[in-house]
Formats: structure tokens, sequence, C-alpha cells
């Protein structure tokens, strides 16, 4: 016996970010999408959710996102069978050590957190599998990420024998933006003197990714 599938969205309701870490910068969160564009991407399944780790491209009018996954991938089956998903765009993130701020020698009322950047966004999915319909999932990604290059390579440059082998190995789905939390925690609750001491000791960090939280917790301000 089959068991019915829950909407995703009453199986998990997302928690509102603190205030002072959401930006409503719409804009931003574009900008921010489009340099991480390596998003973890989930459904909900039969048996819990389901995801799946996809480049995810937006395209010019902003209302959807188009990506790709190998037809051996499960995610595709749960989408097909599931109307909502959730897509995470992740940036620099970091462990805060309470050493990192000043006022902990005065008065010691200090605890670790965790400073991040992200985007996450919801909407309706919807997967397309026929073969002759992928050319529109590949060249949207690929013309993205070649855009930027002296000679950006095409998908027409690859012989079209072999492009039409390799769609039939891919499933391609759509992916309605419906809400977009865009969040950046990055010590802005804290005084001027600890929020500067978290860019210090994150600066001099032996991790790249918390030297790279530090450059963007200088360039705010």
């Amino acid at each position: 016996m089959v068991r019915p599938i829950k909407p995703f969205a009453k199986v998990y309701r997302p928690v509102t970010p603190n205030p002072i870490f959401r930006s409503d910068d719409r804009e931003a969160a574009f900008d921010f999408i489009a340099a991480h564009p390596f998003a973890m991407t989930a459904v909900n399944g039969e048996n819990g959710p389901v995801s799946a780790m996809v480049p995810l491209v937006v395209n010019a009018q902003r209302t959807h996102l188009l990506g790709h996954v190998a037809r051996a991938n499960p995610f595709w089956r749960a989408a097909q069978a599931q109307s909502a998903a959730i897509a995470i765009f992740r940036g620099a993130d970091g462990y805060v050590s309470p050493r990192y701020y000043p006022s902990k020698k005065e008065h010691g009322r200090v605890v670790p957190t965790w400073n991040y950047m992200a985007v996450e966004l919801r909407g309706k999915i919807t997967v397309e599998t026929k073969p002759d319909a992928m050319l529109p999932y590949i060249t949207a990604l690929t013309d993205k990420m070649e855009s930027h290059r002296d000679l950006p390579w095409k998908v027409s440059d690859a012989p079209s024998d072999y492009t039409a082998k390799l769609s039939r190995a891919i499933v391609g789905f759509r992916l309605e933006i419906d809400d977009i939390t865009f969040v950046r925690k990055l010590s802005q609750n804290k005084s001027a003197e600890d929020r500067q001491g978290v860019i210090e000791g994150l600066g001099i960090s032996d991790k790249y990714q918390e030297r790279l939280l530090a450059k963007e917790m200088a360039g705010e301000e």
C-alpha cells in the first residue's frame, strides 16, 4: 500500500530569521544566487525528504530557476510526485569564538555563535523527462557559466549526436519562485568593537571560508 505524500509546506515550516539578519534587498538576493549557484534542492518524498546538490540558473525575468539531474538520481521521481520544493544557496560561513569579542574581558557575558550567508527559495517544481526537451536546461547553465570568458563554450560546439546521447541521461526541472529569504548573519547585533574583533579573528583563521567571511563582514562597514 502506498502512503499518501504530505505537502512539503505542512511537513516543514521555516523559522523566520531575526529581522536584524534578514535582508529585504531582492536584487542583492539574486546577485547572491548568481555568485553561488550550487544549491541544495529538496522535496518531500514518500519516505522523507529527498535532496540533490545541483547548480541552478535564474531566468531573465526572475520568476523561476532551471536545473537538471542525472536520470539515475532519485530526486526527480520524488519531485514528480510532489509540487513543492526548496532550494538553499550558501555563501561563506564560520564559527565565531567568544574570544574574538573585546567585551569578553569586561563582563564575560558572551557565547559562541555561527555567522553565515544564505538564500532560501521555495516554490512549485515541475519535471521534464523528454530527452528532446533538455536543450533549454543545458544551455541555460552553460551560457551563464561561460558568459564571462573571452571565448565562451556553447552547447552547439559539441557534435549534435553526442549532445542528444547525453540528453537521454538527464532530467530537467523548473522551480517557480514563490518565496525568497536572504539571510546575512554577520554580527550585526554586536557592538562596533565586538564586530571588529570578529572580523579580525576570522581574518587570520586557517580556514578559507572564515577568511572569506571576514572580508564579507568588512565590506559591509
